[in-house]
């Protein structure tokens, strides 16, 4: 079983990389912000500090956004292969069209909720048409619904994603434009009406505690973050 850690790119800035042993990857990016992709330098940085395996982790996305994740394709695809966890089907008809075989690609844990409810048959041949080989789950109540289509599973932890939004709550404004004033900060909130905390990281919301999870393909882990 591979072990995985997320990371900013950004912190190259901070300090040097430190990668735990026996951690053959890191991902880069986000699955719920577009605001949080690296710099195609910033993945150049990692590459040149890591010799391990890079996996770009990417959200729903404009055309800005796609525009983005083409370029750190393009820098980055002369060094190393990278995996890519795709959530948006624009970027799946680009990697299918111009980075194939040149990309592993991973079904994000947004797109993943989307394969769970499509009929099968259909999924089987959504899944093979993207090359598909992998899937980002945080949820174990999803994983049965999978087994029938054979792919590898990737589990995310301490955080399990909850829901997502377009209006950034960090900044208060729509996103598409950042700041990435979220950066390294999370946020409890707190209700009467939750049964439990969410925990806001990027523009997304979690829920926290679970642990690593055995039988799977890779753990990814998700270091803990500053409190706002």
């Amino acid at each position: 079983m591979e072990k995985a850690l997320a990371l900013d790119a950004s912190v190259l800035k901070k300090r040097p990389l430190k990668v735990p042993a026996g951690c053959g990857a890191v991902v880069l990016g986000s699955e719920f912000c577009a605001g949080l992709l690296p710099s195609p330098q910033e993945v150049l940085d990692v590459m040149a500090a890591f010799k391990g395996r890079i996996i770009l982790a990417t959200p729903m996305l404009t055309e800005a956004g796609l525009a983005a994740v083409k370029k750190i394709l393009l820098a980055a695809g002369k060094s190393r292969r990278l995996e890519v966890i795709a959530n948006d089907l624009g970027l799946l008809e680009l990697l299918r069209a111009r980075f194939k075989g040149k990309a592993a690609v991973s079904c994000g844990r947004i797109l993943t909720h989307r394969v769970r409810i499509m009929p099968q048959a259909y999924a089987e041949k959504f899944l093979a048409r993207y090359g598909i080989r992998t899937f980002e789950v945080d949820d174990a109540s999803i994983i049965k619904r999978l087994e029938p289509y054979g792919l590898a599973l990737s589990w995310h932890y301490p955080f399990k994603y909850a829901t997502v939004t377009r209006f950034c709550p960090w900044e208060e404004r729509w996103a598409s434009a950042c700041g990435k004033s979220c950066l390294g900060r999370t946020a409890p909130l707190t209700h009467p009406g939750l049964p439990v905390t969410l925990w806001r990281i990027g523009s997304a919301y979690f829920v926290r505690g679970q642990r690593g999870r055995a039988g799977v393909e890779r753990n990814i882990f998700t270091p803990p973050f500053k409190e706002r």
